[in-house]
């Protein structure tokens, strides 16, 4: 039974916001991002967690995503910016995936790895087929360390959560809605998310294009402050 895992996400209702102050910095604690999307299976145990933003600062999705017949796409395929990041899943004894385990309650531990944002004002011109070759999905913006966490699920892997912090290494300044955007000054310490998510809800298995299937995820991020 395939684990939901996640790194990192979120769905909000997002209304319009009077100000738009997305490159100042957010206090410990605030919420800086909010965002939904899923992952794809590159085998039992590992797979790439791709996600796409519906809140950044202050700019929502108003701002984030192409229009399509007025309004905004949401998805990855129209997102402006988007999250990748490869993942490995180990299961944790005594708390192991059905059949292995007679209980539901499963452990995953998704060792430290790495993450990057990436930008672009076309994104409809992105190519999906190879996961593994990025070249046309945009600008490196932002670079993390994605900290070691814990997958938690009380339903055999079908659906749980993940609280995970990233790091922020490095960051570059871009355009997003005619203002200059840098990471860096909206969380230069990095932030820390809570995911939530549930198994093989959108897309099943697709061998031609190297996709073991995914899932569903969804979460809120807050920064991370000083010495933390």
């Amino acid at each position: 039974m395939k684990l939901a895992t996640f790194v990192l996400l979120g769905i909000l209702v997002l209304g319009s916001f009077a100000s738009m102050q997305a490159a100042d910095p957010n206090g410990s604690s605030q919420i800086v991002l909010a965002f939904s999307g899923g992952s794809a299976y590159t085998s039992d145990t590992t797979g790439i967690c791709m996600w796409y933003p519906l809140l950044v600062g202050d700019y929502n999705m108003e701002f984030l995503f192409e229009f399509v017949d007025g309004a905004p796409a949401i998805d990855k395929e129209h997102a402006y910016l988007i999250w990748v990041s490869d993942f490995e899943v180990l299961p944790q004894t005594p708390f192991l995936l059905p059949p292995s385990s007679k209980g539901l309650f499963t452990l995953q531990l998704i060792p430290t790895g790495s993450a990057t944002i990436y930008f672009t004002d076309v994104p409809r011109l992105r190519n999906w087929k190879d996961l593994t070759n990025r070249s046309s999905w945009g600008t490196p913006v932002a670079s993390f360390i994605r900290k070691a966490a814990i997958f938690q699920s009380t339903d055999g892997g079908m659906s749980g959560t993940l609280p995970i912090s990233a790091q922020l290494v490095s960051s570059k300044p871009f355009t997003l809605a005619g203002k200059t955007f840098d990471f860096k000054n909206l969380i230069p310490n990095g932030m820390t998310c809570f995911a939530t998510g549930y198994s093989g809800t959108t897309r099943g298995k697709d061998k031609k294009n190297n996709d073991e299937g995914g899932e569903d995820e969804a979460g809120t991020c807050i920064a991370i402050g000083p010495g933390q």
